[in-house]
């Protein structure tokens, strides 16, 4: 299965689930800003304790309706995503045929320990796989049957514990519509941790971020490469 037409954003997480608990209110304001997304799972979460492929697809299709972005879930075995040559150039096909120029996926590392959820190793598995992919998306003699191309802007979530999210959207005016983003996921909804329940952690985490820019709610990313700034860009959005 292949995305039909151009995207403006591709987002591409690991497992059902984990774009909308880590960014779904970013999701839903592209998309009121008009821009086209793809919602790409790379596994079908069939290793996961809660649900079954069949379920975590109907919700998967759930939440994307809610977001207003449209999903793509692919085949890549869950618990075992890796960072071969294979799943490089699916990620480089997946990107020369959605053309977008902004382009979403976990962080590429993470030293934390087992009990850490956004530690699992598909996360940072699937950050790498999508790194070295868009590399291989600019070679012009590799996939000869498909253009080149190149992703001006690749922002990462699932930030670690011990790198600082340099970019921050308020997400506080949607907060209603990423819980029904959230709550798509049933099955999902008895996670917990230790005697915190999913949804309590997700809105502490969003709120910590919001505290950050002054609002109620916030989604936080990173880049590694560097910006481009004018000098109206430092006065912010409230400038």
């Amino acid at each position: 299965m292949t995305p039909e037409g151009r995207f403006d954003v591709v987002i591409i997480g690991p497992h059902p689930d984990d774009v909308e608990m880590s960014m779904a209110g970013t999701v839903i304001k592209l998309v009121r800003a008009g821009k086209r997304v793809l919602n790409v799972s790379v596994t079908r979460g069939e290793k996961g304790t809660f649900g079954t492929i069949e379920t975590r697809r109907e919700e998967f299709a759930a939440a994307n309706r809610v977001m207003g972005s449209e999903g793509l879930m692919l085949d890549f075995p869950d618990t075992a995503v890796t960072n071969d040559y294979e799943g490089k150039l699916k990620i480089a096909r997946l990107i020369r045929t959605a053309r977008p120029s902004v382009v979403f996926t976990p962080y590429h590392s993470n030293p934390f320990g087992h009990f850490d959820g956004s530690a699992n190793v598909d996360h940072y598995t699937t950050g790498q796989m999508v790194r070295d992919g868009l590399k291989l998306a600019r070679f012009k003699n590799l996939l000869p049957e498909l253009p080149r191309h190149e992703v001006p802007y690749l922002y990462y979530f699932m930030v670690p514990k011990d790198r600082m999210p340099t970019i921050v959207v308020d997400v506080s005016d949607v907060i209603e519509e990423v819980h029904a983003a959230i709550e798509a996921y049933t099955t999902q909804m008895s996670i917990q941790r230790r005697d915190n329940r999913i949804m309590e952690i997700l809105d502490t985490v969003r709120a910590y971020h919001g505290l950050r820019i002054g609002v109620r709610y916030g989604e936080a990313f990173l880049s590694d490469e560097a910006l481009a700034y004018g000098p109206l860009e430092f006065f912010g959005p409230r400038g």
